[in-house]
């Protein structure tokens, strides 16, 4: 969480604001031949840009050579299943991480046809959810590997479960199959979402430790605090990747991968200036992040640098729960923000002139798409005191949920008590206001309160005649509000991942600029392209890092065999 009080948290009695933030560390950076001073002073150095390669590390500078087979590089979900796929098959491995300590967890975890929804009886025409997928991509993205997706996620997150069934005992891989109506407006949504809980403690459990084990069981060997500084590409970046150059405390070290390299590093989240250039909607939006804090795009300009071809559109998860107070713009701070779950329920959401603009009833990017069009690229979120019983109503899915899904086991972040929990923290921050009356909210949230009145006012008489007649939110979605004390909160994005990496194909084997195969490299996870444009399809819930683990265990069997 960003700011208030985490679920885990709240129900142990903490009564402290929570803030999430991951370790700062130092990453290496390429040294080049040193120069003199004089010459140092006559020839500034020039500021590469992301996709301009640095020369290559010297020879007398390398201090060490090991060989591998298959040369893992990024230690978080898709490196670490990779690596084990890739020991599975056989293969000497070999797994670099930048970092002391492993990638982000995710935990909503998208797959279809898993041993869990078949036991759920969950059923649906797999071609009808990659359609939906081409289709949220405006058919920017590559079919054969949605299609793969589809296939293969069962047998892999089933893997998983396996795996984490024999480490963890008690540890059962739960499925959301509640997701109310089928859809949510004109979008559809699909039973995809898993994730593992102990039904004794009712925790979520993690599975990195139980992949790390097994990795080691597999005689993998893990290489912490050792940045990838450059790939290495025979024939003048003509030919096969044969390694990569990476750096640790004693320095510079060569890793021939006689098989191949698999790029696992994570997008470039938390990289602003590849994000402002590639993405600039995106940017203007952010308010907040929730990304991995060295998500710096290192994977894919590596892979640029010898030829690799990128997405031509950029895409970033985007959710619509960054909350800042009601005095404060867009101004690229993302460090200061507060943990709005309440900003992804289609509550009323008016601009800063106090008027509403859109169905609310919106994926979470949806809703800030639209919201980046009004007036300072914000909104506000409105509710009052019977939010309780009105996100019950909404029946929100996935990470958005609130009330208990009726598929059993813990499958929200949030139940009621501890949104309540996280509303008071919010509310002592100055991220949400709190006031008695309409008017005050409004003075409060800095808006004007004649035309915030007036446009309360309309919704709740919407809401009493049962249709939306302004913008055709769905009735049952369309709830009066006139019980104080109200709440609102201005708000804009917060980022998680960017979804835009290599082009690659069905086999994981990255792709050049003329379509075809760069031998020796591949990539998994963020770092890889083709299955995403534009946006992120929310409702389709945990797609994304389903994606990143199914596609790791194929790269590396995919690696191994070569």
């Amino acid at each position: 969480m960003k700011k208030g009080i985490s679920r885990r948290d709240f129900l142990k009695g903490s009564a402290a604001v929570a803030a999430a933030g991951l370790l700062g560390a130092c990453t290496a950076s390429s040294e080049s031949t040193q120069q003199s001073e004089t010459e140092q002073q006559e020839q500034p150095s020039k500021t590469l840009k992301w996709n301009e390669a640095p020369e290559k590390i010297a020879e007398d500078q390398i201090t060490k050579t090991l060989d591998t087979e298959v040369l893992v590089i990024g230690a978080g979900g898709a490196g670490l299943m990779a690596a084990a796929g890739a020991a599975e098959e056989g293969a000497k491995v070999t797994l670099l991480e930048a970092l002391m300590f492993n990638g982000t967890e995710r935990h909503w975890i998208g797959a279809v046809n898993t041993k869990s929804a078949q036991a759920a009886n969950v059923n649906f025409d797999k071609k009808e959810l990659v359609e939906e997928l081409m289709r949220y991509a405006s058919c920017r993205a590559d079919q054969k590997l949605i299609q793969l997706w589809a296939d293969e996620s069962g047998s892999a997150i089933d893997w998983l479960a396996d795996l984490m069934a024999e480490k963890v005992p008690g540890t059962k891989l739960h499925m959301e199959w509640d997701i109310g109506q089928g859809s949510h407006g004109s979008y559809k949504i699909f039973p995809t979402m898993h994730n593992f809980q102990n039904d004794e403690t009712k925790e979520t459990v993690d599975y990195f430790p139980s992949l790390i084990e097994r990795c080691k069981e597999l005689g993998v060997e893990m290489m912490y605090e050792t940045p990838m500084v450059q790939l290495e590409r025979a024939d003048n970046n003509t030919g096969r990747v044969t390694g990569a150059i990476a750096k640790n405390a004693d320095g510079y070290i060569r890793i021939n991968a006689s098989k191949g390299v698999i790029l696992c590093t994570g997008g470039y989240s938390a990289n602003k200036e590849m994000m402002e250039e590639l993405n600039p909607t995106a940017y203007k939006s952010i308010a907040g992040t929730d990304s991995h804090s060295f998500n710096k795009g290192d994977g894919i300009k590596a892979a640029v640098w010898v030829g690799a071809a990128k997405d031509d559109d950029a895409t970033c998860m985007l959710f619509d729960r960054a909350a800042i107070q009601p005095d404060r713009f867009i101004d690229g701070n993302w460090d200061d923000s507060g943990y709005l779950i309440f900003g992804s329920h289609p509550f009323l959401k008016v601009n800063l002139k106090g008027e509403r603009f859109v169905n609310e009833s919106l994926p979470y990017d949806f809703m800030l798409h639209a919201g980046s069009l009004q007036p300072k690229r914000l909104y506000n979120t409105i509710f009052d005191a019977n939010w309780h019983q009105h996100v019950t109503q909404m029946h929100q899915i996935g990470c958005a949920r609130i009330e208990p899904s009726e598929s059993g086991g813990l499958l929200q972040i949030f139940d009621h008590e501890s949104a309540e929990g996280l509303l008071q923290g919010l509310i002592a921050g100055g991220y949400i206001q709190q006031a008695d009356t309409l008017e005050e909210l409004a003075e409060k949230l800095n808006i004007p309160a004649e035309q915030f009145v007036a446009t309360v006012n309309r919704y709740n008489e919407l809401a009493a005649k049962g249709s939306d007649d302004d913008f055709g939110k769905e009735g049952y979605r369309m709830i009066a509000l006139d019980t104080a004390p109200f709440y609102g909160a201005r708000q804009g994005a917060t980022i998680l991942c960017t979804l835009d990496g290599l082009r690659i194909n069905t086999d994981m084997q990255v792709l050049d600029t003329d379509g075809e195969v760069i031998e020796g490299l591949y990539a998994a996870g963020n770092d890889s392209g083709g299955f995403f444009a534009h946006n992120y399809p929310e409702y389709i819930v945990g797609v994304a890092i389903g994606r990143t683990l199914t596609f790791g265990r194929i790269a590396g069997k995919s690696a191994a065999k070569a």
